[in-house]
């Protein structure tokens, strides 16, 4: 017998042209199919439980999307794969299998990676909005109007390598740059777009990103190194748009500008957690001295009290649970792909 299924019957039937007509029909009909089938998963559960749909991120041909949409789709993804690779294999028995994947599930790399994410998340609530805020407002006070979209640039860039989150950073600032537009005169597609741009950029090089720490635990490397390789990569194009957007800027004809208070103290944690990852100090004191140094800043200064504090750092590990429920289950994934000796297959074909 052969391997292949319609392919090798369709081979046998129909000759190669019919074949390979009929293999991608079924290959296009599979990938329709799984972008049907995730979407129809999360609008069974909206029904179900009208609350559900969280986060609001874009909408396609006059249909919103959610992030709570896109986390089901994800997790459900992976839990299938996982329920494939428990049904192959039958030499070893499920509890045989369980193991394995605990064994995955709790390797150094692995929880080492997970409890970044939560400290990261707690960073991430202390800190808070406000101190996005106070760096954007703060540049816009100094800065001539003329360049206030340039700044918005280069504030989006700071605050996403301090945050570790585009979404984050976009979410943030996009108000900022609806007011800049309002007051400025700047188009307000051009305003958001900048903002959209230097969140791309930050997120690429930020300590406390989930991708870069999961990218520097997989492949044993220090986060600095991958910093430094990064930023010389992200930087020339960090610069051609910065000309772009100043080239743009002076064919505006400019009305007022924005004037809001701020804090400029608030701005120190996110410093603190940016010179400490250069340096190389160990990720979780980084966090650390961020998490103390944002808390002790917000509490002194009287915009926050002791119970607000830890209701947003409950909010940011909250946040960061899909991110570890994803580590969680591809953890459990790669364990048994390697038991069965699926990347060594790979690694062969390559």
């Amino acid at each position: 017998p052969q391997c292949g299924g319609e392919h090798v019957f369709s081979y046998k039937a129909m000759g190669p042209t019919g074949s390979f007509i009929c293999t991608w029909a079924i290959i296009l009909g599979y990938v329709g199919v799984t972008c049907f089938e995730a979407c129809a998963f999360p609008t069974i559960i909206t029904y179900l439980w009208p609350g559900f749909l969280k986060g609001y991120m874009y909408t396609v041909a006059g249909f919103d999307i959610y992030a709570s949409w896109l986390i089901v789709a994800i997790v459900v993804a992976f839990l299938t794969a996982i329920l494939v690779a428990c049904l192959q294999n039958r030499a070893l028995d499920f509890d045989k299998k369980l193991e394995i994947m605990a064994q995955g599930v709790g390797d150094k790399n692995i929880i080492t990676m997970l409890l970044i994410f939560l400290a990261a998340g707690s960073f991430v609530g202390v800190v808070g909005r406000s101190s996005a805020e106070s760096v954007a407002y703060c540049m816009l006070s100094l800065i001539p109007a003329r360049f206030s979209v340039s700044v918005l640039f280069i504030v989006a860039c700071f605050v996403s390598v301090a945050m570790g989150t585009s979404v984050g950073t976009i979410t943030l600032l996009t108000p900022i740059a609806a007011a800049v537009s309002t007051a400025s005169g700047f188009d307000l597609a051009f305003c958001v777009a900048s903002v959209m741009g230097g969140a791309m950029f930050g997120d690429n090089l930020s300590f406390i990103s989930d991708t870069t720490i999961a990218a520097c635990n997989g492949q044993g490397c220090e986060m600095k190194d991958k910093f430094r390789e990064n930023f010389w990569i992200a930087l020339p194009a960090a610069g051609a748009t910065l000309i772009l957007i100043l080239i743009l800027s002076f064919q505006t004809e400019i009305q007022g500008r924005v004037l809001q208070p701020y804090h400029l103290t608030q701005v120190i944690p996110y410093v603190l957690v940016l010179i400490g990852g250069i340096v190389g100090i160990n990720v979780f004191v980084v966090l650390l001295t961020g998490i103390v140094s944002g808390a002790f800043i917000m509490l002194i200064g009287g915009h926050t009290t002791p119970v607000e504090i830890l209701k947003n750092m409950g909010s940011g590990v909250s946040g960061m649970f899909e991110t570890c429920m994803v580590a969680i289950l591809v953890a459990a994934m790669c364990a048994l792909i390697r038991e069965y000796g699926g990347f060594d297959a790979l690694l062969g074909w390559i």
